[in-house]
C-alpha cells in the first residue's frame, strides 16, 4: 500500500508542476532561475533527449505496456525488497506520468533546465525514472535475482556446509 501512495504522490506532483509551468509560462520562457537550475518551459515531442521525436504514438504504446508490465510483475513476484520496491515504483510512476502527457497533451511537458551542464531539459517524471533505474541497476548489483542475499544461508551463518567431510 506505501507504494501505491508513493507512487501517487510522485504522479501527482509531477502533473501538478506540468500543469503550473504550462498554464502560467509560454514555450521556451524561462520564467526564474534557482542557482543551479532555471525554470524553462520546453515541450518534448519524443522520449529522453528528444529521441523518437514526432512518435507519440509509439512512445505512448511503449509506456503502458511497461506499466502493465510492472503491475503484473509485482502481482506475479509479490517483491519485497525496499530498494526493489522502491525503484519499480519510481520508474513505473515516471514513465505513467510522462504517458499521460503523450496521450493528453501530445508532448511531454519539460522545465527543469540545468544552468551548470548543458543538459536536456526535463521534469519529476524523469527524475523518478532516472534514480529508478539507478536504484534497479543498485539492487541487481548488491542482491541476487531471487533475494537470497538478503536473507540468512538455510545452511548456517556463513553458508558453509554442515555435512560431513567425506
Amino acid at each position: 500500500m506505501i507504494w501505491l501512495i508513493i507512487s501517487i504522490l510522485i504522479i501527482a506532483a509531477d502533473q501538478i508542476t506540468k500543469f503550473l509551468v504550462a498554464s502560467n509560462m509560454a514555450v521556451g520562457e524561462t520564467a526564474f532561475s534557482l542557482g543551479l537550475f532555471d525554470i524553462t518551459y520546453v515541450r518534448n515531442e519524443g522520449a529522453a533527449f528528444s529521441i523518437l521525436s514526432g512518435r507519440m504514438s509509439l512512445l505512448s504504446i511503449i509506456s503502458i505496456v511497461f506499466c502493465i508490465a510492472v503491475i503484473i510483475y509485482w502481482i506475479k513476484k509479490k517483491p519485497t525488497h525496499p530498494l526493489l520496491c522502491t525503484s519499480l515504483t519510481m520508474i513505473f510512476s515516471g514513465a505513467l506520468a510522462n504517458a499521460i502527457d503523450r496521450i493528453f497533451r501530445g508532448f511531454v511537458v519539460d522545465f527543469i533546465h540545468t544552468t551548470f551542464i548543458n543538459f536536456p531539459v526535463f521534469n519529476i517524471a524523469d527524475i523518478a525514472i532516472t534514480v529508478g533505474a539507478g536504484l534497479l541497476i543498485l539492487y541487481e548489483i548488491l542482491f541476487d535475482k531471487d533475494g537470497s542475499k538478503d536473507k540468512p544461508s538455510p545452511r548456517g551463518e556463513g553458508g558453509i556446509s554442515e555435512g560431513n567431510d567425506g
